[in-house]
């Protein structure tokens, strides 16, 4: 029987070896599983920009103090307050642990918590609050309007200027060159606060959270809104 021709003398002593069918085998795999990962990163990316989680939009378009008292220096009164809630994202939005809060002087006078709901994607949700804000101090300007009535005055609509600017001017009819000085102002500070979760392709979770501040004029005398500032 015939023997294989053996190979080359200078072969052998270069080192020469017949490639192995297993490395090239592992070669592919490895190039394989580069471009896995490669699709799967793209696609991962293209799913993120197309179901980015984005942060509810709030807008406030309604305050009320439907009931007002004073009394020694002191005011109470029922906060009301309508805000509209949109979710931008394509995936439901589940709002929980969320709250509205009433400030006066920097210091916190009134709270409640708003239960808990869910917004469909792209749609809007209107959320309306109402509660007591138990009796607190007033400062001194304030006490002292809230004791007598003040002159004829002129208010703002809901989306004028800075209630801090809207010190209504009274203007009287016998002298109307003559301009009486405005009556003060009580500035009390809104904050509500909307917490939930988006779920996207019903697998990742991600937590956002929106706050949207406003800053209301109220008569002290009456508890007429005069005007506010989101």
């Amino acid at each position: 029987m015939a023997r294989s021709p053996e190979p080359p003398r200078y072969y052998a002593a270069a080192g020469y070896h017949r490639p192995s069918p297993f490395s090239s085998v592992a070669a592919s795999c490895v190039v394989a599983a580069l471009f896995i990962l490669l699709a799967a990163g793209g696609a991962a990316a293209a799913l993120f920009l197309l179901y980015r989680p984005q942060a509810p939009a709030i807008a406030v378009t309604a305050v009320q103090l439907p009931s007002f008292a004073s009394r020694n220096g002191t005011v109470a009164f029922t906060f009301q307050q309508l805000a509209s809630v949109r979710n931008p994202n394509r995936s439901p939005l589940a709002h929980y642990d969320s709250s509205l809060r009433v400030a006066y002087a920097g210091g916190e006078v009134g709270s409640m918590y708003i239960p808990a709901g869910q917004i469909d994607g792209g749609r809007t949700q209107y959320m309306a609050t109402s509660f007591t804000v138990p009796a607190f101090a007033v400062t001194s300007s304030s006490a002292a309007a809230a004791s007598s009535s003040p002159a004829q005055t002129i208010t703002v609509p809901a989306s004028g200027p800075s209630p801090a600017a809207v010190g209504a001017v009274a203007l009287q009819q016998e002298q109307p060159q003559q301009q009486v000085a405005a009556p003060p102002v009580m500035e009390v500070d809104s904050l509500l606060v909307v917490k939930g979760k988006v779920t996207i392709l019903r697998v990742f979770t991600h937590h956002v959270v929106a706050a949207k501040v406003c800053r209301i004029g109220v008569s002290p005398a009456d508890g007429r809104v005069l005007g506010f500032r989101c």
